[in-house]
C-alpha cells in the first residue's frame, strides 16, 4: 500500500492499549504482553479498526522495549513480541502496519539527562529487529517526551535499516510544551536534516488543543503532518482511566485539521473503533469542517521572568562564623500545639539557634513539618529548619511543596531521601522516590531562575537554603558532598558522631566546607545497642559500648552527656557548628555546653 496513499489523507486507528485495558485485559499486564498472553483479543481490535475504516493500523508494541518489559520478566523475548504484534495487525492484508516505539523505561517525563545512546541501543535494538523482521511498513516514534532523545532512538532505527519508513509524534501539554519541556520549535529543529516521512503529535490534551498544534505544525514543520489526539482529558475512577465519549466533537476536530500538510489523522486515548467510523464516513462523504476557536489553557497567570531575591536564612551566618546551633524538635503527632510550642520556647533561650523539624522520621504520623516550622517563625520568632523527604511527593507535589515554602519565607531546608514507609505506621502505604536529593538540587536550582524542573517558566523565583545528610565514614563521602556543593547544597548535616577519630579522619572535609556533626546521648543501653549495631554509618567506639554495659540503665544517659560535652569542647575549632538531637534534657544539657 502507498503509505502517502497517493496524496489523500490517511486514516489511522484509535487507541491500542487503552482500549484494550477498557475491554477488560488485566491491568497488572503490560499492554504489549496481550501478543503472546491474548492475541485474539488484540487480533479482533485490529480487525474492528479495519472495518471502521482505518487504512494505517498500529501494531500493540508501544511498550515493548526491554527495559519495560524486562520488569516482568520477558526481556528474552522482546524481538518475539514484536515480530508477531506486526504479523497479528498484518492479518489485515489491505492495512499499513505502524511499529510503535514509545519511550524509554520508566516514561518518566522530566529532563534531568537525555539518554545514554549506548543503554538506548540497548533497549530498543531487539524491539526494532522484531519490528523490521515483522514486515512493519512504518515504525513510528510516538508520544515522546525529548526530541534530542527521539533522534538518538531515530539514529538507532536508521543503524538498523536505512530505508524503513519513519514517522515521529511528540504529546503535547496544555502549555503546547512536551511533559519534558520542549516546544513544537523544538521537536521540529531536531529532525529538519533527517528523512522521516511525518512529523506531528499525539495523546495530549484533547483534539480542540490539536486546531493549534496542526496550525503550529503547518506554519513551521517542513514534514507530512500526523495527528492522533486522546478523544479529551481522561479521568481516573474505578482503577482505570476514562476518557470522553465524543465522536461526533473528535471529527469535527479533525476534519478542522485538514489542510495541504496533513497526510494522517486518527487517535489516541479514548477513541473507539466508533470514532475511526465516524471520521471515516465524514471523509469518504467529503465533509469540510471548520473550527475557529483557538486553545485556551486554564491557566491565565501573567508570567514574568524573575529570579530568586531572598535573603539567605541567619543559619548561614552562623555557618560562617562557625558556631551554628541546630536543635531537633519533633512535630505533634496530633493536632495539639501547645507541647510543641513550650518545648520550641524552651529552646529559643539558646539564641540564635535553629529548631530542626523531621518529616515522619521513621514513617511515622506526625504534623506537617512545614507548618510546624511556619508556626514557630510567625508566633515565636525562631527560625526552623525544615525537613523535606521525598518518599512522600511526587514530582508534582515536590515543586508545590518548595514554592509554598519559599512563598512562606521558608527557606532553610534539609534534604532527606526518608524512612522508609516498612518502618512505620502504615507499612503497606507507598513510598514514591520520584527524585534523588541530588535530582532535588537541581530542582531547587531551576526554581530560583524562576523555572519548573524542565525549564518552564513559572514567574518569581523561588530561593533556598538547602542542606543534605553526610556519613562520614562513607569513602565516597568525598565526591557525594563535592557533587552535592556544586549542585547548591550549602551545608550537611552528618550522622550521630561517637569519637574525634571520626572527625579528624575527615578534617579536610570538614575545613572546606560547612559540617554540623550530629550529636545523640543514649537515653538507656538500648539506644545505644540500637545505633552501634542497627544503623548503618554510625560507628561508636568499643570502650564507650562497654562502659555502657556496665552502667545501670537510668545512669547511661548521664554518662553519654558527660561524653558528649567532651567530644564538643574537642570539636569546636574543628566544625561549623553543631546539630543536636534526642532527649529534651539532653539537648539542652549539651547545648549549654555548646553556648558555654
Amino acid at each position: 500500500m502507498n503509505l502517502l496513499n497517493n496524496g489523500k489523507i490517511l486514516l489511522a486507528d484509535g487507541a491500542i492499549g487503552e482500549y484494550l485495558f477498557s475491554l477488560g485485559y488485566p491491568c497488572n499486564y503490560l499492554a504489549c504482553e496481550a501478543v503472546i498472553r491474548s492475541p485474539e483479543i488484540l487480533a479482533s481490535i485490529h480487525r474492528d479498526y479495519a472495518s471502521a475504516g482505518a487504512q494505517v493500523l498500529t501494531a500493540n508494541t508501544f511498550d515493548a522495549n526491554t527495559v519495560k518489559l524486562d520488569t516482568h520478566g520477558l526481556a528474552d523475548r522482546c524481538e518475539e513480541i514484536n515480530y508477531r504484534a506486526v504479523k497479528l495487525a498484518a492479518r489485515n492484508i489491505n492495512c499499513t502496519v505502524m511499529g510503535s516505539i514509545g519511550p524509554p523505561e520508566t516514561g518518566r517525563s522530566f529532563r534531568t539527562e537525555h539518554g545514554n545512546p549506548d543503554r538506548l541501543c540497548e533497549t530498543y535494538a531487539p524491539q526494532i529487529k522484531g519490528l523490521l523482521n515483522g514486515g512493519v511498513d512504518l515504525i513510528l516514534l510516538e508520544t515522546q517526551v525529548d526530541p534530542i532523545q527521539a533522534r538518538i532512538i531515530f539514529d538507532i532505527v536508521r543503524s538498523y535499516s536505512s530505508d524503513i519508513p519513519i514517522a515521529v509524534s511528540f504529546t503535547y501539554g496544555h502549555d503546547l510544551l512536551t511533559p519534558s519541556g520542549f516546544s513544537i520549535k523544538d521537536s521540529i529543529g531536531q529532525f529538519e536534516n533527517t528523512d522521516i516521512v511525518m512529523l506531528g503529535s499525539n495523546h495530549g490534551i484533547g483534539p480542540l488543543q490539536f486546531l493549534d498544534i496542526h496550525r503550529r505544525f503547518a506554519t513551521s514543520s517542513p514534514f507530512p503532518q500526523m495527528l492522533q489526539p486522546n478523544s479529551g482529558t481522561g479521568k481516573y475512577i474505578d482503577g482505570r482511566f476514562v476518557f470522553p465519549e465524543n465522536p461526533d466533537h473528535f471529527c469535527r476536530c479533525m476534519l478542522s485539521c485538514i489542510s495541504s500538510s496533513t497526510y494522517l489523522i486518527g487517535g489516541c486515548c479514548g477513541t473507539t473503533p466508533d470514532f475511526i467510523s465516524t471520521l471515516s464516513r465524514n471523509l469518504s462523504a467529503g465533509t469540510e469542517v471548520r473550527i475557529t476557536s483557538s486553545w485556551s489553557p486554564d491557566d491565565t497567570d501573567d508570567i514574568h521572568d524573575s529570579g530568586s531575591t531572598c535573603d539567605p536564612p541567619a543559619l548561614s551566618a552562623q555557618l560562617e562564623a562557625g558556631n551554628a546551633l541546630i536543635l531537633e524538635l519533633l512535630p505533634p503527632r496530633g493536632g495539639d500545639m501547645s507541647i510543641f510550642s513550650s518545648r520550641a520556647e524552651k529552646m529559643g533561650r539558646f539564641a540564635p539557634v535553629t529548631i530542626s523539624i523531621p518529616d515522619s522520621p521513621m514513617g511515622k504520623v506526625r504534623m506537617s513539618p512545614s507548618i510546624s516550622g511556619l508556626y514557630l517563625r510567625e508566633k515565636l520568632g525562631i527560625e526552623p529548619l525544615i525537613h523535606f523527604a521525598l518518599r512522600d511527593r511526587s514530582l508534582t507535589r515536590i515543586q508545590s511543596d518548595l514554592l509554598a515554602l519559599s512563598g512562606s519565607g521558608l527557606q532553610g531546608i534539609f534534604l532527606i531521601s526518608g524512612d522508609p514507609p516498612s518502618l512505620g505506621d502504615y507499612p503497606e502505604s507507598t513510598a514514591v522516590y520520584d527524585l534523588t536529593t541530588e535530582q532535588t538540587l537541581k530542582l531547587l536550582q531551576h526554581l530560583a531562575c524562576g523555572q519548573d524542573l524542565n525549564g518552564r517558566k513559572i514567574g518569581a523565583g523561588a530561593g533556598f537554603f538547602p542542606g543534605t545528610a553526610l556519613a562520614l565514614g562513607d569513602p565516597n563521602s568525598v565526591d557525594k558532598v563535592t557533587r552535592r556543593w556544586d549542585a547548591g547544597c550549602r551545608f550537611f548535616i552528618t550522622q550521630p558522631v561517637f569519637s574525634m577519630e571520626t572527625l579528624e579522619r575527615s578534617a579536610a572535609l570538614l575545613e572546606e566546607y560547612p559540617v554540623l556533626p550530629a550529636l545523640m546521648p543514649f537515653r538507656n543501653k538500648y539506644s545505644a545497642q540500637y545505633l552501634a549495631s542497627e544503623v548503618p554509618g554510625i560507628s561508636i567506639p568499643d570502650h564507650i559500648l562497654a562502659r555502657v554495659h556496665e552502667l545501670e540503665d537510668c545512669d547511661v544517659l548521664s554518662y553519654s552527656l558527660d561524653y558528649l560535652s567532651g567530644l564538643i569542647d574537642g570539636m569546636r575549632k574543628m566544625v561549623s557548628g553543631v546539630y543536636i538531637a534526642g532527649s529534651r534534657k539532653g539537648m539542652m544539657k549539651l547545648a549549654e555546653e555548646w553556648r558555654g
